[in-house]
């Protein structure tokens, strides 16, 4: 059974619910455009998935158009990411493809990118900050 969700008063048209268990399956009318702070990161947009009820842990679909570029950030906690398609690319020129999956920890800088655009799942227990506050630039 599909439902529409409420979750800080966003619908999710993706999101299924029954006997208690949550599921969800991309539906291109969640993308909501993705800020740091209140900064919007051009080319980046998200949907929240799923979040630990004690607050350990929260995950959301993160994707990032062909050319898109992230500001410099910090990671406040470790964050995992998944890669689902396309190429994830790290400032240090790393590509990271479909299955593949990097760990950042806990005060890491960097920013990255993608070429060809990619969708990727994100597990992290807080965000990130922003390093810098100038502009990104196409890849």
């Amino acid at each position: 059974m599909t439902t529409e969700h409420m979750r800080d008063e966003m619908v999710f048209f993706g999101l299924h619910v029954k006997d208690g268990r949550r599921w969800y399956s991309i539906d291109e009318r969640d993308w909501r455009p993705m800020k740091i702070g209140g900064t919007v990161l051009p080319g980046f947009f998200w949907i929240p998935v799923a979040d630990d009820e004690n607050g350990a842990w929260s995950s959301y679909w993160m994707r990032l158009q062909p050319g898109a570029r992230s500001l410099e950030h910090r990671h406040d906690s470790t964050e995992l990411i998944v890669i689902l398609d396309g190429v994830f690319t790290d400032d240090d020129g790393t590509d990271f493809l479909p299955g593949h999956t990097v760990s950042y920890p806990a005060g890491s800088r960097h920013s990255t990118s993608s070429k060809e655009g990619c969708t990727v799942l994100v597990v992290a227990h807080t965000g990130s900050t922003l390093v810098s506050q100038s502009q990104p630039t196409r890849a």
